[in-house]
């Protein structure tokens, strides 16, 4: 089982074979540098959902430069998976944990999240929006509905059960 601690949470437990430590991965590292990406990602096969999640700590006053980062490391991330399964990156093939290598792309649902611990739930609705509007093109691209992105905090995270 493996646990991800970021942002003064501990993620999981989750199943070896179904999370990808993408973010300290052999695969990010393969792009070189500047490559923006999620901390990690999780497949719950059950459910055939396929987890981004990022973790900050708060939400900085310059948001645009803020959600524009985001928005690279939850698109780069997506491509990096896709990447892996259309076998044009050794590294990800290596690497990639077995659930997700097997996965069906045409029936999973994709998760992307942003989780800020702190956050009070009653700004989470306006962070939610701000993070939606500014992946809109990538739900198209990928089409999925912009209700399977959202800011949560530590609270809901536990809900969802993303963390212990």
């Amino acid at each position: 089982m493996i646990r991800i601690k970021e942002s003064g949470m501990t993620f999981g437990p989750y199943p070896a074979e179904a999370c990808y430590k993408i973010e300290h991965s052999s695969g990010h590292l393969s792009l070189g540098e500047n490559f923006k990406i999620v901390e990690f990602t999780y497949f719950e096969e059950v459910k055939l959902k396929l987890w981004f999640i990022e973790a900050k700590s708060t939400i900085p006053k310059d948001t645009v430069k803020y959600f524009d980062e985001l928005f690279e490391k939850f698109e780069n991330s997506l491509l990096l998976h896709a990447m892996g399964k259309l076998k044009r990156n050794q590294s990800v093939i290596d690497e990639l944990p077995d659930h997700m290598a097997s996965m069906n792309w045409q029936t999973v649902k994709f998760n992307l999240r942003l989780v800020i611990p702190e956050i009070p739930k009653e700004f989470l609705p306006q962070a939610t929006d701000k993070l939606r509007q500014r992946l809109v093109k990538i739900s198209k691209m990928w089409n999925f509905d912009l209700m399977d992105i959202k800011v949560i905090n530590k609270d809901l995270a536990r809900r969802e059960g993303l963390i212990e």
